[in-house]
């Protein structure tokens, strides 16, 4: 295939970052693609025909790392320079948004409409000279810098004016607000009242599920009490009960056990419906709604192909309404743009995943997990307008839409990929903009009816080794309390949203 080329000014991008440049096809799903740093070059060469658009992890100085992507390109002769074509890229995804805002009654303040208004012209005057002037170059980085910001100021302008319609008859908003109390476990009455006078500020429902690896660590053998020592006491405090996910397409999740037979006709099946029944059995009168599956579309696990999970999905939760299972069952839909199909290439596409939750009525939700951050595993950072219109497009399926969300508050949390190492600027400042940004986006979508954050405390560095239930490395540092009990910024956030607008 030809080969689309992009000249990189220096000093802009770092290679570790242009390395993870990735390729979209038709709906901006990930696409095959072959990516090479030449020099100031930037060469992608698709494996298919037609046009496309390139996604760039690009550093801005508020956001920190977020995707930035082009409009569609086609290959040519002369190279494309990278950060006019991601202002491009930029500048008709907030007009886009704008327009689709203003079609639904929002009126954008006069000094923003001035703001996009000035920065369209300076884009314009400068998109149309000579490619090669260094100061040219500048310019087009710090115009791609202030589109951030405008995302930024759109969206928080479009949130006030929804919320207050929302709430135009004076009644907080009902939506759930979650924490995950698993990883680390909290067990003790003593310690969960330490939590307890303050998770009531922020939260009405918790998550204690331990893993199912846990619960059932010899086959036939369930430990209930690992699940009940984490019950009682969220109860006896009068929150509310999320109970999952029930299956984790994890392997450090499932039990070691069944890992040998995952490839045998039958046999996962067979002991996941087997688990599922017996914990539904025994705790659907205390379970508000139920998480039936996680990364569902994600996992590494070459023996279960997306087909074949999927199938289990679905008969799971028809076997849950078969055992009188009434309260809402969650499906869980990792990396929603799709980046885990850059790893390996699937069975199905997201589009085909969706359509098939889609068709299962049995299946009331789903849940949308965003574990922002930047190694391989977690979704990649991006500005408030594409999480909008992501959700947006989830929501045209017809099913309410909860969200699982952490968000790193130490650069260590990323350190999967040791060559971004030194790219990786989290902090606790940054966790909470970025926590503010989200419930600003999420809370105005009618449709999302929870937003769950997991986990409630980091983990312990020294301890990181001996803590049996940390199943996903890059969550150990994503916590809203640090190890030693530290209330963040990013817990505050949740705090005021819960005083102010959530019921």
């Amino acid at each position: 295939m030809q080969a689309i080329r992009f000249r990189v000014p220096p000093g802009t991008v770092s290679l570790p970052l242009l390395r993870r440049s990735f390729f979209a096809s038709w709906g901006r799903i990930p696409h095959p693609a072959e990516i090479v740093v030449e020099g100031d070059e930037l060469i992608v060469v698709p494996k298919s025909k037609g046009s496309g658009t390139l996604h760039v992890l690009w550093p801005h100085r508020l956001l920190g790392t977020t995707v930035e992507s082009t409009d569609s390109l086609l290959p040519r002769s002369r190279p494309y320079l990278l950060p006019k074509e991601l202002g491009r890229g930029a500048l008709g995804r907030l007009m886009k948004k704008m327009f689709d805002w203003q079609s639904i009654g929002f009126r954008p303040s006069h000094e923003l409409v001035a703001s996009i208004r000035d920065i369209s012209r300076r884009f314009s005057k400068v998109a149309t000279v000579d490619d090669a002037n260094p100061d040219i170059e500048k310019e087009l980085v710090d115009i791609l810098e202030h589109f951030g910001r405008l995302a930024m100021e759109a969206s928080k302008c479009f949130a006030d004016q929804a919320l207050a319609w929302r709430m135009r008859s004076g009644e907080k908003i009902q939506i759930d607000f979650g924490i995950g109390i698993n990883t680390p476990p909290i067990e003790t009455l003593y310690e969960f009242d330490l939590y307890a006078k303050f998770l009531h500020d922020a939260f009405h429902v918790v998550l204690p599920m331990p893993s199912w690896r846990e619960l059932e660590p010899t086959s036939g053998a369930f430990q209930w009490e690992l699940l009940e020592e984490r019950l009682v006491n969220p109860i006896r405090y009068g929150f509310n009960i999320v109970m999952g996910p029930l299956l984790d397409f994890d392997l450090a999740s499932l039990p070691t056990w069944l890992l040998p037979d995952l490839k045998e006709p039958g046999v996962f099946e067979d002991r996941t419906a087997r688990f599922v029944n017996a914990i539904t059995e025994k705790y659907n009168y205390l379970a508000d709604s139920w998480i039936l599956a996680s990364k569902i579309n994600s996992h590494d696990i070459p023996e279960v192909p997306i087909s074949r999970g999927m199938e289990l999905v679905q008969a799971l939760s028809c076997l849950m309404r078969s055992r009188s299972v009434n309260r809402p069952i969650l499906v869980g839909i990792d990396q929603p743009w799709g980046e885990y199909t850059l790893r390996s290439t699937p069975e199905w596409d997201i589009l085909q995943v969706a359509e098939q939750l889609a068709g299962t009525p049995e299946i009331d939700s789903l849940l949308i997990e965003l574990h922002i951050g930047l190694d391989v595993q977690s979704t990649l950072p991006r500005d408030p307008l594409a999480v909008a219109s992501m959700i947006d497009q989830w929501t045209i399926l017809g099913k309410s839409i909860y969200v699982s969300l952490s968000i790193p508050s130490l650069s260590e949390a990323d350190t999967l990929d040791t060559e971004l190492d030194e790219e990786l600027q989290w902090s606790e400042g940054l966790q909470q903009l970025w926590t503010e940004t989200m419930l600003m986006t999420l809370l105005p979508k009618r449709n999302v009816r929870g937003v769950f954050w997991t986990p409630l405390q980091d983990l312990d560095p020294e301890s990181l080794e001996d803590t049996k239930t940390l199943t996903a490395p890059t969550l150990a540092f994503r916590g809203l309390v640090d190890a030693q009990r530290t209330i963040k910024l990013a817990f505050k956030q949740f705090a005021a949203f819960r005083q102010y607008i959530v019921k």
